[in-house]
């Protein structure tokens, strides 16, 4: 991840640690607390939102603070 804008290193980046079926991402917010760009647990893939995600919610989840 080499390619990572200046701006993407200065979101907030939650690592989900949720147990449950589905696979859990890391998330990139902005001071806002909405998603501006989220990594697949797949496959490292960094996906950025063309606009903030203002539906994503924290609640009911785990996630753990992570730096990139």
């Amino acid at each position: 991840m080499d390619d990572i804008t200046e701006e993407l290193k200065q979101l907030q980046w939650w690592k989900e640690v949720t147990d449950w079926e589905y696979p859990n991402h890391t998330y990139g917010l902005n001071a806002q607390g909405h998603m501006v760009a989220y990594i697949k647990a797949s496959n490292g893939e960094m996906v950025v939102m063309k606009n903030p995600s203002k539906q994503f919610s924290k609640s009911r989840r785990k996630f753990q603070k992570v730096k990139l």
